[in-house]
């Protein structure tokens, strides 16, 4: 069962531990040491104790300080943000669309809710998320700056898959999840259609293999770069694969074909324009032959036995039917629309509690990091390691957006959302017309390397971008 106000479900990390400290000697003390190191390493390497905290500890584990809930990765994102005030690391920062869209849309989010519930305690919640999304997703933005940063956060997310798909073997082998431990995940891990759904240290089965399908197209990059490149694509697609499989979740599954179909359409991305608008055209004559809506397309899927694809379908179907409850502010409840309380849908779940305007906001964040991906690959054609690492930014986006269709976000995943969203708006350049650059261009931006506005390196070539 899942809290509409808080978007988190009973019994995973969520109301259980609502407004109680629950913190474990281990998870004290993880905090402190990776938030040290998040002080003290380059800032190259700055994300990944951030990471692994996501990956071995429960969301469940928290401090609780005055009504207000600390979990772990909050507590990481204000190591963040004092080391971005020592190391001034924000003064670099060039405002983007993509950062005035996200500001809006938690903005809205704030206020919508806030209006529509109209209690203190609402507010409060709003401001959590409002601390969660912009806190990580400015933070990614100043620590990851450049390629390199890339490149090496890629390669510290694979090396962290690889205990964790051992933990996840583990789980599969026993039935019992080492986690427990901390709280907020089963001791004895669930079964669903005689099939094992393990979890680890994620606050849910489908959220751990989304968690992963989505960061699988960055580790297939690694087969373009030089040297041990294939070696660790191998590994990282490997250790994600087995995850989402050891999760026992369609959801995840489906997410990984997504990756693997975007992945395809690489060879196809000079004509990605016709391709867009022939799917939607498809879709169009579908919904005009078939008898039930397009939609009812999801209550067919089913890539493990047990799917609640009938329920996906159900929600859209009745989302659409009580537009004009919803449209304005959001609405107080789901439970008339057949029952229907538990909201698997991330797009749905924007609109319930924020109305069209927040729902409005949180697609043109989407549709403006799809841009940048457009824009980034478009400038790295020259090389092949950036270039494929510029259309797996764009692939592990399409995850996203597929995986909200069948999962509304809580918990650890968001970290790796955020992290999807800052590497686009740090790496996207604000335009693509590089080509009518002229060398007394270039050199003008050469000379200005030594001013207030960092000058990165793009291709052998200068660009006003922030790195």
């Amino acid at each position: 069962m899942r809290d509409l106000q808080t978007g988190l479900p009973e019994g995973f990390g969520g109301l259980v531990w609502k407004d109680i400290t629950n913190i474990h000697p281990i998870g004290l003390a993880a905090v402190l040491i990776f938030g040290v190191a998040m002080l003290l390493l380059p800032r190259r390497w700055a994300v990944l104790p951030m990471t692994i905290i996501a990956c071995f500890i429960p969301s469940a584990q928290r401090i609780t300080v005055f009504n207000l809930d600390f979990n772990l990765l909050r507590i990481m994102v204000l190591f963040g943000a004092t080391r971005m005030v020592l190391h001034g690391e924000m003064q670099n920062l060039v405002w983007k669309p993509l950062d005035t869209a996200m500001v809006l849309w938690v903005i809205s989010a704030i206020v919508m809710n806030t209006l529509l519930m109209g209690t203190i305690s609402d507010f409060v919640n709003r401001l959590g998320f409002a601390f969660d999304a912009l806190g990580m997703y400015f933070l990614f933005r100043c620590l990851i700056r450049d390629w390199q940063d890339v490149d090496r956060l890629v390669t510290g997310c694979i090396m962290i898959s690889i205990p964790v798909a051992v933990f996840f073997l583990v789980e599969k082998t026993t039935g019992r999840n080492v986690f427990s431990v901390f709280g907020g995940v089963p001791e004895i891990t669930t079964i669903r259609q005689g099939r094992l759904r393990c979890q680890g240290a994620f606050s849910h089965p489908i959220l751990a293999g989304c968690f992963w399908a989505a960061l699988m197209p960055l580790f297939a990059a690694q087969w373009w770069k030089k040297g041990s490149g294939k070696f660790w694509a191998v590994v990282g697609v490997s250790t994600s694969m087995l995850i989402v499989i050891t999760c026992a979740s369609s959801t995840p599954v489906m997410a990984a074909i997504a990756a693997m179909i975007g992945g395809v359409m690489f060879f196809c991305r000079r004509y990605m324009k016709p391709i867009r608008w022939g799917v939607v055209l498809t879709l169009i004559a579908l919904h005009i032959v078939m008898k039930a809506p397009v939609w009812h397309l999801i209550a067919r899927v089913s890539a493990v036995g047990g799917s609640t694809g009938h329920h996906r379908y159900l929600l859209i179907d009745q989302a659409i039917k009580h537009f004009s409850e919803w449209w304005l502010m959001g609405t107080m409840s789901t439970l008339h629309w057949k029952g229907l309380f538990d909201i698997t849908n991330q797009y749905i779940l924007e609109g319930v509690k924020g109305g069209l305007l927040t729902l409005a906001l949180f697609v043109t964040v989407i549709v403006l990091a799809f841009r940048g991906v457009g824009r980034l690959w478009r400038i790295s054609t020259d090389d092949k390691y950036k270039l494929a690492l510029s259309w797996a930014l764009g692939v592990s986006l399409f995850v996203h957006c597929m995986n909200f269709i069948g999962v509304s976000y809580f918990g650890q995943i968001y970290i790796v959302w955020y992290l999807i969203l800052g590497i686009i708006g740090s790496m996207s350049p604000e335009t693509e017309r590089l080509r009518h650059w002229t060398p007394a261009v270039i050199q003008n931006l050469t000379q200005q390397r030594n001013t207030a506005v960092k000058i990165p390196q793009l291709n052998g070539r200068l660009g006003p971008y922030d790195r």
